[in-house]
């Protein structure tokens, strides 16, 4: 582990926000929407890079520490960078990326700077979020990019849908972040600490005294499974679960088209963060509340289990292609908590992989579909006019064949990931709900490949549909990624044994997380 205090590592955030304040200045002064549209896509590929040096980083040397103002936890916000949010970071700022670069050929509207600002703004939430070692902070951030959110739901604010799922979607979130808010309350007065790390030590060994925050206090059992249990609603909201995933096919939809692609590529991934997280890093194997735990675990799994079946069935009603592909997203995010709840290493593994493998497919799908809007409109009927544009056509394709898991894309992996664990714990269960919800899931896409090569000889005349260069560059580079990372996944044992090694570390070597506060215990 490295204790030096690499600036960098705390750097993208506080970066982000930053320039975020200085483009809502700038954009008063200058008018002129190429100028905040480049200011932005250059952050966020700053932004990229930092998340790439600090994988790297974390790669090489392991969990990387940085305490803001040189204050050594409990007494300051720090940040601790793992194998996991490492690699869910670089997720993040990826698509982050690409969406901001679509966004250059996309919008064309009203108030550009405000939607660049905001869009700043939402990876600096997303990536305090994922790495951020303060609980507190994780609120904090969470906050960010949750007002953020709500703002880009609502960016088309002459909509009267817009503006009802952004009201609908806000009153929802802040009972949820509130919910987070209140565990933040306990886990302070119970466990004297705000710093992950020192809470995860302390769910372990109640005896445990640090510099600072000292022992524990009161009934740390009563705390910790009061902390399950809000977090839990926090969780399964973020991440789009039953019984709260009535939000993503609400706001997904009303949002513009790259800010749709990042809701079901990066937001969604904090929620599923948050619960690995929480059950196997905070309360994880050996924590003090271990058999609240498993039973937390079993009634997320039944909840996974519903909203698998639930995106399944509701997708193949849908005649809007925004809907359809929000709905497409509920079903694989139930895949990702069903396999992130059967508490093995091979588990958390699996769902990591799937999470990439749906990020990157879903956000496809936007962007393919984006093109057809800008010429038809969101009905799935209308998908044909994509004939005319080969990139988004080939794009839409491969995001069906990856959720359908057709090897060798690397949703084919993370599918048979996902299976094998299941079977591996004998809970053959599992594996049937993955074969009978990938065979209804199956009609749906299906039946979108179908209307996406029927003819459509009419388009609106659009001045985008001129040059639609960007977009198939981000297009393009999806569909690379997805066939390499098979490939890769395939024939190199380098990366299979990266991906397994992701839930050893998690679920096994947890020590590892806070070992750098035992010297001081």
């Amino acid at each position: 582990m490295n204790t030096l205090l690499d600036p960098i590592i705390g750097l993208a955030p506080l970066y982000l926000i930053a320039m975020a304040f200085i483009l809502a200045g700038l954009g008063v002064i200058i008018r002129r929407n190429i100028f905040s549209a480049l200011f932005a896509v250059l952050n966020l590929f700053i932004a990229l890079i930092i998340s790439i040096y600090i994988f790297l980083k974390v790669s090489k040397s392991g969990i990387q520490l940085y305490f803001f103002g040189g204050y050594p936890p409990p007494l300051g916000i720090i940040y601790e960078i793992d194998i996991l949010n490492a690699l869910l970071g670089l997720l993040a700022s990826s698509l982050m990326f690409l969406s901001g670069l679509y966004s250059l050929w996309y919008m064309r509207f009203p108030r550009i700077y405000l939607y660049y600002v905001l869009l700043l703004t939402l990876l600096a939430g997303s990536m305090g979020c994922l790495y951020t070692g303060d609980y507190f902070n994780f609120f904090v951030m969470l906050e960010v990019l949750s007002l953020s959110s709500f703002a880009l739901v609502a960016y088309f604010r002459d909509s009267p849908k817009s503006i009802e799922a952004a009201i609908r979607y806000a009153f929802a979130g802040i009972i949820s972040s509130s919910f987070y808010l209140l565990s933040a309350f306990i886990a302070y007065s119970s466990f004297g600490t705000l710093t992950i790390a020192d809470i995860a030590l302390k769910s372990r060994s109640v005896e445990a005294s640090i510099p600072f925050s000292g022992s524990v206090f009161g009934n740390v059992i009563l705390a910790a499974t009061t902390i399950i249990a809000l977090t839990a609603w926090t969780w399964t909201f973020e991440g789009a679960i039953f019984p709260n995933y009535f939000w993503l096919p609400d706001a997904t939809p009303e949002a513009p088209t790259p800010i749709s692609a990042i809701f079901v590529g990066v937001i969604d991934l904090i929620g599923i963060y948050g619960a690995i997280r929480m059950f196997y890093t905070i309360f994880g194997r050996g924590s003090i509340v271990s058999q609240y735990r498993e039973c937390a675990l079993i009634a997320i799994q039944i909840l996974a289990i519903v909203t698998v079946f639930i995106g399944s069935f509701l997708m193949l009603i849908q005649t809007d292609v925004k809907k359809f592909i929000a709905f497409s997203t509920i079903s694989h995010l139930g895949l990702i908590f069903m396999s992130l709840t059967i508490d093995t290493c091979e588990g958390v593994s699996a769902a990591i992989l799937h999470t990439i493998s749906n990020s990157f497919a879903e956000s496809l799908l936007f962007y393919g579909a984006g093109i057809a809007i800008v010429a038809m409109g969101r009905s799935i009927d209308t998908l044909g006019v994509l004939r005319k544009y080969k990139i988004a056509l080939a794009g839409m394709v491969i995001g069906v064949l990856n959720l359908l898991g057709v090897p060798p894309l690397i949703g084919f992996w993370s599918k048979y990931l996902i299976f094998k664990a299941f079977i591996d714990v004998g809970k053959v269960y599992g594996a049937i709900i993955l074969a009978l919800a990938t065979g209804i899931s199956a009609i749906g896409y299906f039946k979108l490949i179908f209307n996406t090569f029927k003819a459509i000889e009419k388009s609106k005349a659009d001045e985008r549909l001129k040059n639609t260069l960007l977009a198939d560059i981000v297009i393009a580079t999806c569909i690379t990624i997805i066939i390499a990372l098979g490939f890769l996944y395939m024939v190199n044992p380098v990366i299979r044994n990266y991906i397994n090694s992701i839930g050893y570390e998690i679920v096994e070597r947890y020590k590892s997380y806070y070992e750098f506060l035992i010297p001081a215990s």
